[in-house]
């Protein structure tokens, strides 16, 4: 009897210890991620501060193209990360430094104004943006199999999900705020300047260059900030590998059919999601007329509805599977862009309904991306997989987006009005979105319901 209590008491305190250790590790992720989330949304490819920076400095077409494609091309460099995890016994010094190395690159954007050729500095720009993207790619891979080891797979869906939610919220007050102050500097001060009774001399339109560096420099601030809470979070040791054993890894997931199945399905949803993608800011800000704070308000709605969408997105994958999630995010990612087919600039109210659709669709692809291809790894693949699900999407997305801009088409009518050429490719992307559902039918997922488990 004394043992078997003793067993009991054993067996109670690693349940407690487990407990504990996932307390710890939802606390420090947030965190340190409501810091990430707001260097991200100020100064990561694919923010608009970034987009009016670049819109500034007057960048083309194809070069918003190549800004776009150069988010999703870094992704390239995931698979790094399992090679530099796989002789190391734990994973969070590796991650910090590299992560803390791409951000503080972020430091240095502001000097692309500097150039005396803005041409020169655009290039600048866009070399410096890709080597930081593909630093934090790496940092990214090390970070999902270093959260994937304490977070148990039941509940990954909702970890996520409430994580996201917290992190959407903490980067839309910050990217009103600083959208706010960008509009101050417009020529007709922005929609809210009216409520600035005397607005100084810095708010000259000149200045607008200089408040986004300095908008920048806080960026890597926070983002630096955000390692040092990081630094806090639990890390379980880690089985050395062989370099062979490195290279069975990938082989492994190759061999995989239903792996293999998943890659083709993100092949094909990322080729349609790219194309287009470089544009939406730009055609909000040139085509559309609209100020920073508009496009803010879009950004809000659109994340005011993830927030709202977060919860049912982690339950619902929880109890029905990433796959069925997809499923409908298929339908709603190619319904989406359709909207924008009907947009001007005397009347786009369309949008402000889009970006609640957006927004709900985006948070549901978010955390079925992130979670579907630890779903079929299993134990202890999950980098292995996560790394090239990645890596391959971002070539896809990258090709497609890369060649929307060599491509870039003439306006088109429709009927009895003219499409502008950002518009014609929008109705493209969505097509092909929704044929991504062929690929993802062939997907096998295990999807535990209660106490049972089924596929689909």
């Amino acid at each position: 009897m004394g043992r078997k209590k003793e067993k009991n008491t054993k067996k109670q305190n690693l349940i407690q210890q487990k407990k504990f250790l996932i307390s710890r590790t939802y606390r420090v992720s947030i965190k340190e991620g409501i810091f990430a989330q707001i260097y991200g949304n100020l100064a990561n490819i694919g923010s608009s501060f970034i987009t009016k920076f670049m819109v500034l400095l007057g960048a083309t077409p194809m070069q918003f193209s190549i800004l776009s494609s150069l988010g999703q091309v870094s992704a390239v460099f995931q698979p790094l990360g399992v090679a530099l995890t796989h002789r190391l016994k734990k994973r969070k010094k590796v991650c910090i430094w590299v992560t803390g190395i791409g951000r503080f690159l972020s430091f240095f954007i502001g000097a692309a104004w500097f150039f005396s050729d803005r041409r020169m500095g655009i290039i600048y720009l866009l070399v410096l943006l890709f080597v930081s993207a593909g630093l934090q790619a790496i940092g990214g891979n090390i970070w999902i199999a270093w959260v994937s080891d304490l977070i148990p797979q039941t509940i990954r869906g909702r970890f996520f999900a409430r994580r996201n939610q917290i992190l959407a919220f903490a980067g839309l007050i910050a990217g009103y705020f600083f959208g706010y102050c960008t509009d101050l500097f417009e020529k007709n001060g922005g929609l809210l300047a009216r409520f600035i009774p005397n607005p100084v001399v810095i708010f000259n339109p000149q200045n607008q260059p200089f408040f986004l560096i300095l908008v920048f420099i806080i960026a890597t601030i926070l983002g630096i900030i955000s390692l040092f809470i990081l630094n806090k979070q639990p890390d379980r040791k880690y089985r050395v590998q062989s370099d062979w054993a490195l290279r069975e890894k990938f082989s492994e997931a190759f061999r995989n059919k239903n792996f293999r199945s998943l890659l083709f399905f993100g092949i094909w949803w990322m080729l349609a999601t790219g194309v287009g993608s470089a544009f939406w800011g730009p055609f909000m800000l040139k085509k559309l007329q609209m100020s920073m704070i508009q496009l803010q308000t879009y950004n809000t709605l659109s994340i005011i509805s993830s927030l709202l969408a977060y919860s049912f997105w982690g339950k619902f994958i929880d109890r029905y599977g990433n796959k069925t999630a997809m499923s409908i995010c298929v339908a709603l990612g190619g319904f989406n862009p359709m909207l924008w087919l009907f947009l001007t600039p005397q009347n786009f109210s369309l949008l402000w309904f889009e970006a609640l659709s957006s927004g709900f669709m985006w948070s549901g692809n978010a955390i079925a991306t992130t979670n579907f291809s630890l779903a079929i790894a299993g134990k202890g693949k999950e980098q292995t997989y996560s790394a090239i699900y990645g890596a391959l999407g971002g070539i896809a997305m990258m090709c497609s987006t890369l060649l929307t801009g060599v491509f870039f088409p003439a306006p088109q009518k429709l009927g009895n009005r003219w499409l502008e050429p950002e518009q014609v490719v929008f109705g493209i992307g969505g097509i092909l979105r929704w044929l991504s559902i062929i690929p993802l039918l062939f997907v096998r997922e295990k999807v535990y319901s209660g106490m049972k488990k089924k596929y689909n």
